[in-house]
């Protein structure tokens, strides 16, 4: 069962749940091929709303380092992309081409609120009226 194309979605949605993962994976619909330095600097630049240019080094760093240690190497358990530690190489898989339209369906997504179709109505939260409390009527 695990095998079921279901699973693979489901799998690959709730590893999208996480922005890195998710910057990641949108950058890899646009390349194939990136090295660790630049695919953090435009991550870090996607979070900063700056250029990649304007991307200090020391938050450069930060998402470098979380990339390495816990982004990369879930997606590359999940089969997405292939991670080469020595020479800081990320390369897009098969099994990535195979989930694009789900990616790119996650990016979609991302790109913003839904509104609803009609708003919800506010609710207080208060503690439950019992006998003997006021009611607001009075």
């Amino acid at each position: 069962m695990s095998n079921s194309p279901n699973h693979d979605v489901a799998s690959v949605f709730e590893l999208l749940s996480r922005s890195r993962c998710r910057y990641t994976a949108c950058y890899f619909l646009q390349n194939q091929h990136t090295s660790i330095e630049q695919l953090s600097r435009q991550i870090t630049a996607w979070e900063q709303e700056c250029p990649p240019d304007a991307v200090s080094e020391a938050e450069r760093h930060r998402v470098r380092t979380s990339l390495i240690h816990h982004h990369l190497p879930r997606l590359t358990e999940h089969g997405l992309l292939e991670y080469d530690r020595r020479s800081g190489d990320v390369t897009s898989t098969a099994t990535f081409e195979s989930m694009r339209d789900e990616i790119r369906r996650v990016r979609t997504l991302d790109d913003g609120p839904v509104p609803d179709e009609e708003p919800l109505d506010s609710v207080l939260y208060a503690e439950p009226l019992t006998e003997g409390s006021p009611t607001p009527s009075e």
